[in-house]
């Protein structure tokens, strides 16, 4: 809630309202500015103010939001993200449909079914595996005290994996990969069936990775999976032009995920 008041705190001061200090503290200079802004309701309670004042700067800013009601959801969540990057980037976030992506393909990755074309590929699980050392540290999500910087993968997607992260630390470079957590790794081979299901999981064939699963979880959707954010717009697309597959940005759930097989 810190972050959302001071970017209010800012946004009231660039408008002359003298909201005092940037601080994300609700002081009486804030409460006082946000009283003076039209279509906010005075009896409401302080939160409520911020995200009403959210909600109509978006509509102000023409970004899609729901009604000014002061209750903060999925589509307020989305318009506060998109006037974050107008602030730091004088430009709306670019948007995206699933069906818009591009379905490049340099590597020939094959379709996740039949199984048989995956045997055909890449052979049977757990088989052709080969050693991928990482052009930037990562540590495991599950313990982050442990750095790792090798991990078993698919010889058959080896390449394409090493050009794919080292174009992400040359885009990002180390801090901002760490601030992003695109170094937190959740794993690769893991000979297993699929969750609820009867078919071995992409994992299998050491050709699916998973990132930051503690904020990207199994069934979050857009509202709530970080990897969803519009400043990861660029990880995703580095991936996508090898020919790797999200299933966050095609199917709306694991965003952690990614693999060498195509839906």
């Amino acid at each position: 809630m810190k972050s959302r008041i001071k970017f209010v705190q800012g946004q009231l001061n660039a408008k002359g309202l003298n909201a005092g200090p940037e601080d994300g503290i609700m002081g009486h200079k804030t409460l006082a500015a946000l009283d003076k802004i039209d279509g906010i309701p005075s009896n409401w309670a302080k939160q409520r103010k911020v995200i009403a004042f959210i909600q109509l700067l978006a509509q102000e800013k023409g970004i899609e939001s729901c009604k000014v009601d002061g209750y903060w959801g999925p589509q307020t969540s989305f318009a506060f993200e998109s006037l974050q990057h107008v602030q730091d980037h004088n430009e709306e976030p670019e948007r995206w449909r699933p069906e818009d992506l591009p379905d490049a393909n340099p590597n020939d990755w094959p379709k996740q079914t039949p199984e048989a074309e995956l045997i055909r590929y890449y052979g049977q699980v757990e088989s052709n595996q080969t050693k991928i050392d990482l052009p930037y540290p990562h540590k495991l999500s599950w313990q982050t005290s442990r750095v790792i910087n090798r991990f078993s993968c698919h010889e058959r997607v080896h390449d394409g994996l090493k050009k794919v992260l080292t174009r992400v630390r040359d885009h990002y470079g180390l801090d901002e990969i760490k601030r992003l957590r695109l170094d937190l790794w959740g794993g690769c081979l893991n000979v297993r069936k699929m969750r609820g299901g009867n078919r071995y999981s992409m994992h299998s064939w050491g050709i699916a990775l998973d990132y930051d699963p503690t904020r990207n979880q199994l069934k979050w959707g857009r509202d709530k999976a970080s990897f969803a954010k519009p400043e990861y717009n660029k990880w995703w697309e580095i991936w996508e032009e090898e020919g790797w597959v999200s299933l966050g940005r095609l199917r709306n759930f694991d965003w952690m995920h990614v693999q060498a097989a195509k839906l």
